[in-house]
């Protein structure tokens, strides 16, 4: 007889999937993996995979993140959503909790491994044929990293440490906006402390510190 607290109900398989941003230039690209198995094998995906029972679920997108590609370090981890579409994955019901990150530029070096045939930071706009319903997920990903972005740290996570207007002007310019959106978002940031202008004949700006770091912001 079973222990009063199991129940007699299907278990859903948990994954976890990981949609990591970073700029090329004035491009933004997302890591992709190429799928070595089937399901949809030799189709672009986003780096996950299963969820170990006594494995915390951030913890599980970062292992299977290094495992497909190599890649031991982003910015600013944060959950995106959960996807749980019956009929998303032909191996059965299967729920994947997404969390969204950011890599500052320059892109580092990414390679497949594990489950990945391959691994490579892709544009938007070369994206084709993806596994199960990562084109939702990366919609999803867009959103975020919209909203995210213009509050401030995650887009600040994907520029060079030091940074001049050009490059936010080539960030908001990859997000879609304007010319201009780039001074004006700077402008933004350092109105309210969260960016001030490094010393120097030529403006460059970097992230302002925490409480108690030794930069303090400069006018």
């Amino acid at each position: 007889m079973p222990p009063p607290y199991c129940y007699d109900y299907p278990r859903p398989a948990v994954t976890v999937d990981m949609v990591v941003f970073g700029l090329e230039g004035a491009k933004l690209c997302v890591l992709m993996i190429r799928r070595r198995r089937e399901p949809f094998a030799d189709h672009w995906a986003l780096p996950g995979g299963f969820l170990d029972i006594d494995e915390p679920i951030q913890a599980a997108a970062l292992r299977e993140l290094r495992e497909e590609t190599g890649l031991d370090r982003v910015e600013l981890v944060a959950p995106i959503g959960v996807f749980g579409e019956p009929g998303r994955d032909p191996r059965g019901r299967t729920i994947s909790l997404v969390h969204g990150a950011v890599v500052r530029a320059p892109l580092p070096a990414v390679a497949g491994a594990d489950d990945a045939a391959a691994a490579a930071w892709i544009g938007l706009d070369r994206i084709d044929r993806c596994a199960f319903d990562h084109e939702q997920i990366l919609i999803a990903g867009l959103q975020w990293l919209a909203i995210s972005v213009e509050l401030g740290p995650v887009g600040l996570a994907l520029l060079p440490e030091e940074f001049t207007d050009d490059d936010a002007e080539r960030l908001l310019a990859a997000l879609g906006g304007s010319p201009g959106e780039g001074i004006a978002w700077r402008k933004h940031l350092q109105k309210f402390g969260l960016v001030h202008r490094l010393p120097g004949r030529r403006a460059r700006y970097r992230a302002a510190r925490q409480p108690g770091g030794e930069d303090s912001p400069q006018s």
